[in-house]
C-alpha cells in the first residue's frame, strides 16, 4: 500500500482557507461553555452534518440523554461547509460499479437509501417551518444536468440506466433521460460534450443549513446539549470504572458512556488502525463570476461534468474526471469544484493550502463547456476542504469492533468515509448510529453493506478496487489512461 495512505492525518489545521459559504461567519461559529463538562452520556466528535444528525436524533428520541459536541475549529466548518452545495446521490452514476462490487441487492439498497436521504434533508427543513432555516439555507430542487465529455462515459451512463431500470422498483425507474450533443447544445448551451443525462437534483447553502439547525437544537435543548468549538479531541482512552471513556482535549478531560466519531477524513488520527483503510482527500472549490452574459439558473439547474479519469503525461497530474457546479440564485456566482493534480498533492489533510493545479484548472472548465462563456471567469474565492474516502467506496457506519479501537468496552461508534457524497448519506447515517446507540433495530432501512464489522475491516477495507475504479487514481499515481491532455 502506498505510504501516503497510511499517514496520520492529524487534527484539523487551525488556519484553513476560507470558503465562500462561510462569509459571514455564523454567530455560533465559536460557541463553547465557560468550562468543559466533566462528564456526559455521549460525546460526539465533529460538528458537521453527520454530527448534527446524531445529536438531533438522540435529543428527540431520548429525553434523558445529555451530550457534548467537540469541534476542532468553528461550528460546521469542515467538509460540510466546504463542498459544492449539491444535494445529490452518486448511485445512478456508480450503479454498475456498485453491482460489480457488492451485488444487485446491495446496490439497490444503497441507491434507495441515498435517494431517501435527499428527501430527508428537505423534511428536516420542513420540520422547522416558521423559522428562517429554509430562506437562509436557500435549499431548492433543481434540474440536474450531467454532461459527458467522451463517448466512454456516455456509454457507461446508458449501461447504468439499463441496469438501474432492471434492478430498482418501478417508481424509481428512468430517473434520468439521456440527450445527445445537439440537444445538449440547444437546450442547455453546452459544448464539447457527447451527451447529457437530465434528472432531479437539489442545491443548498450548506454552512447556513447546518449552523442554522445547530442553533435551533441548542435553543430547544440547551440543558442537554453542549457545543464546544475550538476544542479538538486529542485522544480517547478507556476507564476501569464509571463512564467507559475519557476524551482528552487541551481544555481538559470529559468522561462519557458513548463516543461517536463524526470526523470523516480525520478519523484515523483518533483510530490509528483505520489508517490506509480510511483516508483524507483534499478537494478544491471555487466561486466564479461569469459576468452578466451568463444567465442566472441557480433556482433551476445544477450541473456535473464527467469524463474518463486521465493522467497528464507531461505533468503527472491526474484528472479524477468529475467537476460539479451549482449557482447562487441571488448573486449568480458559479460554485465549481473538482480535482486535477498529483496523487501526493490531493491525498492530504491540510486545508490551509490549495491543490495548485486543481485551483488553476477550475478556472478553465466553464469556458470549455458553456458556449456563451467567452472569457476567463473572475475568481471571487478558491478554497480547499478535506473529504474522507474508504478503500471500498462506502461509508463506515455503526459500532466499532475492538479490532479497530483496541478496546473491549463497546460504545464507540463511527459515521465517516462518505467518499465525497456526504449530502447523499450523512443525515440518514447519523440517524442510524443514534438509533443504534438507543438500542433500536435499523436493519429494515440501513444497508448492511455500510455497516462496519471485523469482516469488513479485514477484507473489504483492504481492497481499493471500487475506490480506484471510481476516482481514477489506479495504484495511486500511475497513469489510468495514457492521455496527454483532457478537457477536464
Amino acid at each position: 500500500m502506498p505510504p501516503i495512505l497510511e499517514a496520520d492525518p492529524g487534527i484539523p489545521i487551525r488556519n484553513p482557507t476560507t470558503p465562500y459559504w462561510q462569509v459571514p461567519r455564523h454567530s455560533l461559529a465559536e460557541v463553547s461553555s465557560a468550562k468543559l463538562p466533566a462528564e456526559t452520556d455521549v460525546v460526539i466528535i465533529g460538528s458537521g452534518m453527520t454530527a448534527c444528525s446524531v445529536a438531533k436524533t438522540l435529543l428527540q428520541q431520548d429525553d434523558s440523554l445529555k451530550m457534548t459536541v467537540l469541534e476542532a475549529r468553528g461550528l460546521a466548518s469542515g467538509a460540510s461547509s466546504r463542498n459544492g452545495g449539491h444535494i445529490v446521490s452518486p448511485s445512478f452514476q456508480d450503479f454498475g460499479e456498485l453491482i460489480e462490487s457488492f451485488g444487485v441487492t446491495a446496490a439497490s439498497e444503497i441507491a434507495e437509501f441515498t435517494l431517501k436521504n435527499i428527501e430527508k434533508t428537505f423534511d428536516v427543513v420542513a420540520e422547522y417551518a416558521g423559522t428562517s432555516l429554509e430562506a437562509d439555507s436557500k435549499i431548492r430542487r433543481t434540474e440536474k444536468v450531467i454532461a459527458y465529455i467522451d463517448q466512454t462515459t456516455y456509454d457507461k451512463a446508458r449501461r447504468n440506466l439499463r441496469l438501474w431500470n432492471q434492478a430498482m422498483p418501478e417508481h424509481r425507474r428512468d430517473p434520468f433521460r439521456l440527450l445527445g450533443a445537439q440537444e445538449a447544445k440547444v437546450t442547455y448551451g453546452l459544448q464539447n460534450v457527447v451527451g447529457v443525462a437530465v434528472g432531479p437534483g437539489a442545491a443548498v447553502w450548506p454552512y447556513r443549513l447546518w449552523c442554522g439547525l445547530w442553533s435551533l437544537l441548542l435553543k430547544e435543548y440547551s440543558e442537554r446539549l453542549s457545543i464546544e468549538t475550538m476544542t479538538p479531541a486529542l485522544s480517547v482512552t478507556a476507564n476501569p470504572r464509571g463512564r467507559k471513556y475519557t476524551v482528552h482535549t487541551h481544555r481538559g478531560e470529559i468522561r462519557a458512556s458513548h463516543v461517536v466519531y463524526c470526523t470523516n477524513g480525520f478519523t484515523p488520527h483518533l483510530l490509528p488502525r483505520l489508517r490506509g483503510k480510511l483516508f483524507p482527500l483534499r478537494g478544491t472549490m471555487s466561486a466564479q463570476d461569469l459576468g452578466s452574459s451568463f444567465p442566472n439558473r441557480g433556482n433551476a439547474q445544477s450541473w456535473s461534468f464527467v469524463g474518463q479519469p486521465t493522467t497528464d503525461l507531461e505533468t503527472g497530474a491526474t484528472s479524477m474526471g468529475l467537476y460539479y457546479l451549482t449557482q447562487d440564485p441571488d448573486s449568480g456566482l458559479m460554485l465549481l469544484g473538482g480535482e486535477h493534480d498529483k496523487a501526493e498533492v490531493v491525498l492530504s489533510s491540510d486545508d490551509s493550502t490549495l491543490n495548485t493545479t486543481s485551483a488553476e484548472k477550475v478556472l478553465e472548465i466553464l469556458p470549455r463547456v458553456f458556449d456563451n462563456v467567452t472569457s476567463t471567469p473572475d475568481a471571487k474565492s478558491i478554497w480547499s476542504g478535506i473529504m474522507g474516502f474508504a478503500r471500498d467506496g462506502l461509508p463506515l457506519i455503526g459500532e466499532l469492533p475492538a479490532i479497530i479501537t483496541g478496546r473491549q468496552e463497546g460504545g464507540e461508534w463511527i459515521a465517516a468515509g462518505f467518499n465525497g457524497y456526504g449530502t447523499a448519506y450523512c443525515l440518514s447515517c447519523g440517524q442510524a448510529v443514534a438509533e443504534m446507540i438507543l438500542g433500536k433495530d435499523v436493519s429494515s432501512w440501513m444497508p448492511s453493506a455500510l455497516l462496519i464489522s471485523r469482516e469488513r475491516f479485514e477484507s473489504g477495507l483492504t481492497s481499493g478496487k471500487f475506490w480506484d475504479g471510481m476516482i481514477g487514481l489506479g495504484d495511486i499515481g500511475k497513469a489510468v489512461a495514457p492521455t496527454a491532455r483532457s478537457l477536464l
